[in-house]
């Protein structure tokens, strides 16, 4: 059996499909990890969820920061950006299949066999693994619950910018949410700063921000993640891998193999 991490789909079946191909992936025997933002830009959203969906237990992904968006969206929480092309989903018969499938995802997947940690944007650099996992849970505990719409129309915001243990309700949650689907940069006092983009050689040095993963110690973990396009998997740790590798913006659609260390890519998505 071989496992395959993969970055951010966001609905792009084809370079899915083909990346696939490549490694020769059979779900009777291989597994799939997905970093989330399974949809969202891409221009097949329901039918790269309906792929996803048909491998069963061979295919395990965490939510991104579009996933839980979509699941707004899909609420009628939300208005739909025509941009992140799911009115398919949101028009579909199964739209609640979608809602339902959607929610019961994960924020962090983790295999201690292989030291082997995955969420969408990171973990905060203050947070141990196992920490991390048990603030996951809480969040997952919300989705599933039967109140979990108003957990998706109470979600939105940035602050609070900085974690306390003794954070509580709404604002503790969205730290939370907050961390493992939109973090790329925190200060120097570890606070979220979630409006930069730009790869970190870019950023204006008087601004004295730092890359999440550069304010985390090492540790016996790999930290895998998505979310940043324009870091291109840049992150010169090996215990810390990004796979986001722009293929929604056509640039490409990354896997990697943990049991050999390699990466494989394919072209992405050409609008």
């Amino acid at each position: 059996m071989a496992r395959y991490v993969v970055g951010d789909i966001h609905g792009c079946l084809k370079p899915l499909q083909n990346l696939l191909n490549k490694v020769d992936f059979n779900s009777k025997r291989d597994e799939l990890w997905a970093v989330g933002d399974l949809i969202g830009r891409g221009p097949e959203a329901q039918a790269t969820l309906e792929f996803l969906a048909e491998m069963g237990t061979s295919f395990r992904c965490v939510l991104g920061n579009h996933d839980l968006h979509a699941l707004a969206v899909l609420c009628q929480l939300r208005r739909a950006n025509p941009k992140d092309r799911t009115a398919d989903i949101a028009k579909s018969a199964d739209r609640d299949l979608w809602i339902d499938w959607l929610r019961k995802q994960p924020l962090l997947l983790a295999d201690a066999s292989q030291s082997l940690v995955m969420t969408h944007a990171g973990i905060h650099p203050d947070w141990s693994v196992d920490e991390a996992s048990e603030y996951a849970d809480e969040v997952a505990l919300c989705l599933k619950s039967r109140n979990f719409v108003q957990f998706l129309s109470e979600m939105y915001g940035n602050e609070p910018a900085l974690w306390h243990p003794d954070l509580s309700g709404n604002e503790r949650i969205r730290f939370i949410v907050n961390v493992f689907t939109r973090m790329r940069y925190v200060t120097t006092e570890h606070a979220l700063e979630l409006n930069e983009k730009q790869h970190p050689d870019n950023v204006p040095a008087e601004l004295q921000l730092r890359p999440w993963f550069s304010a985390r110690k090492t540790s016996p973990w790999q930290i895998v993640f998505g979310h940043w396009a324009s870091l291109m998997g840049d992150t010169h740790r090996s215990d810390i891998i990004g796979l986001d590798t722009g293929c929604v913006w056509g640039e490409t659609l990354t896997a990697w193999e943990p049991e050999t260390n390699k990466k494989i890519s394919v072209p992405g998505w050409q609008r």
